[in-house]
């Protein structure tokens, strides 16, 4: 949990949401408080939830690896060929 302070992803969305959302429309100490509070909840909830799937499909995928690995190479093929289209 403590490696999500330096998360890139995590760090980009609330420098966007703030400059974007926030700042230009509430300038109070309580009101932007009430937002740190807000997009902590929400950036820790996406945190978890990116876990929990992850963690899900970690074991879905080691079931059917083979399967998976033709998948995702006829995709890369796939798309491939339409960037070279």
């Amino acid at each position: 949990m403590a490696m999500q302070f330096v998360n890139v992803k995590v760090i980009l969305y609330g420098i966007t949401t703030f400059s974007t959302l926030v700042l230009p429309y509430f300038t109070g100490v309580m009101q932007v408080s009430f937002f740190v509070l807000l997009l902590t909840v929400i950036g820790f909830s996406g945190t978890c939830c990116w876990a929990m799937f992850g963690s899900i499909f970690s074991r879905i995928f080691a079931e059917h690896k083979r399967g998976l690995n033709v998948v995702m190479a006829l995709l890369l093929g796939y798309c491939a060929i339409s960037i070279l289209l």
